[in-house]
């Protein structure tokens, strides 16, 4: 008889099997001998074969789910709770689009207050961000044109960096090294995903020239509130001090070479992008005092002219982006912004609350995954994943080949969103052949070794483990396939 469950209460009903023994896989690496309790008819059972052949150290948890009625096909232990890593971007992606919808755009304003006099404007310039996470050098380089065509040449008042009341956020986790680029501040004004270009080059005798800048097609702004300085040291490689007005960084001589560069996180995002806008305008011969941070709203915002606006993307087209480049900026701007709360913890809270309504079981604690704090079950990411298939989730992800022995496989579609940390790998979406899609989420984790290295860039054995990892994700997809044929 076919099930006539509606879609909800087949969701929930599968839910509810997670947690019985019947899927009560044993552990990969158990002390003694223990009894599998055989799996339901209905489940194809091949996961946990896959499995024990890889002998992957730490654990392993997944599951493979049905959409159209809620069926649960195939699970291993699918309710440990793991790092999702940034599988939880995938979360963040659905929850934009059912709070802001495809088509929201972030706006940046340019605006002034005052009036000119003899090329001068006696008044204040007016930068307005609406935490636009795709904003760039480029964008300020137009937005200075247009303040030049206004025949304004230098200003008498301020030049005004207004966030708009977004909360700031001075990093995302507070356990990353302090260069982890892709750990950045979050503010309402961030420009070049709040990187800053770290440049050196080795003079003639032996000292450095360095330069710290926000690199455009055109101008290359330095940034006089950021600075680096060699040090013969020991370790660490990078060491960074944060004060409100500037930030000071330090290298060790010896992870130098002769000429080369990297971004660094900009912690101070409002005073960055002020200072890249203050220099592109003195390149352009307009005279720019230096920019004053005010939160929240320019208090004369009704007396301001606006001269031009940047509009983001629409969201659908930044998520899509997000989720294939994996920016943690952005996965963070879209959950503050889609939850309004005033600071990441209850923002993330705000997600896990709209994701544990639509079947997921556990918490995360921000919007990218970066944090190793958050915890999901493959079972309740699976269903997650189950309930937003027909919500344009599955457009979204990033398209991936299926391979069997370097070969494609025919006829297979393959969307997912993976997630890495050291010793934590995640691969979670939508698996379609003969037009027929399932939900999966395949975590693994190695939180022993994870603690241990907690500290280190790069360390020994990470990657290693994760290329295996993933090797055993693919292996599990391709094992479904061959049972669903």
């Amino acid at each position: 008889m076919e099930n006539t469950l509606t879609r909800r209460a087949a969701l929930s009903t599968a839910l509810a099997a997670l947690g019985s023994s019947a899927f009560a896989v044993a552990p990969l690496n158990s002390l003694r001998p223990v009894t599998r309790p055989a799996a339901p008819p209905d489940l194809l059972g091949g996961a946990a074969a896959v499995i024990r052949s890889f002998s992957l150290k730490g654990q392993v948890s997944c599951a493979l789910m049905d959409p159209e009625n809620g069926r649960l096909l195939d699970a291993y232990l699918p309710e440990t709770e793991l790092p999702p890593a940034s599988v939880t971007k995938a979360l963040t992606a659905a929850y934009g689009l059912q709070k802001l919808g495809r088509d929201f755009q972030f706006i940046t304003r340019l605006s002034l207050q005052g009036r000119v006099v003899n090329g001068a404007l006696v008044g204040d310039i007016i930068l307005t961000g609406s935490a636009d996470p795709t904003l760039h050098t480029d964008d300020l380089v137009n937005f200075a044109k247009a303040l030049q065509k206004t025949g304004i040449q230098r200003v008498k008042g301020r030049l005004v960096i207004v966030d708009n009341g977004f909360p700031y956020q001075r990093e995302i986790d507070s356990s990353q090294l302090p260069q982890a680029n892709y750990n950045p501040a979050i503010a309402g004004l961030n420009l070049n995903l709040n990187r800053v270009q770290f440049e050196w080059a080795r003079q003639a005798g032996g000292g450095y020239d360095l330069s710290m800048s926000a690199p455009g097609r055109i101008y290359r702004p330095q940034i006089p509130s950021i600075g680096m300085r060699v040090e013969e040291r020991a370790a660490p490689s990078y060491a960074y001090q944060h004060a409100p007005d500037r930030e000071q960084w330090s290298v060790q001589r010896a992870v130098l070479g002769k000429d080369g560069g990297r971004w660094l996180p900009a912690r101070n995002p409002r005073r960055y992008a002020g200072e890249a806008f203050q220099a592109i305008c003195a390149e352009m011969g307009m005279q720019m005092p230096s920019p004053t941070i005010v939160e929240g709203q320019y208090p004369d915002a009704v007396m301001t002219v606006d001269i031009a606006q940047k509009e983001s993307r629409p969201y659908y087209e930044i998520a899509k982006s997000m989720l294939k480049l994996s920016t943690n900026l952005t996965a963070e701007v879209i959950g503050l912004t889609a939850s309004g709360a005033p600071t990441l913890r209850q923002s993330a809270s705000a997600l896990s609350q709209f994701a544990q309504a639509h079947g997921m079981r556990g918490t995360v604690v921000d919007h990218s995954g970066l944090s190793d704090q958050s915890r999901l079950t493959a079972g309740g990411l699976a269903m997650f994943m189950a309930w937003h298939h027909r919500n344009g989730l599955a457009d979204l992800l990033k398209p991936k080949i299926l391979r069997d022995k370097g070969k494609p496989m025919d006829g297979v579609d393959l969307r997912v969103k993976t997630g890495t940390l050291n010793f934590v790998s995640s691969l979670s979406g939508y698996l379609t052949y003969k037009g027929k899609s399932l939900a999966f989420t395949i975590l693994t984790a190695d939180m022993a070794r994870r603690e241990k290295v907690k500290g280190s860039e790069n360390p020994r054995g990470a990657k290693g483990w994760e290329a295996r990892s993933r090797s055993l994700q693919y292996a599990i997809l391709r094992d479904w396939l061959r049972h669903l044929r």
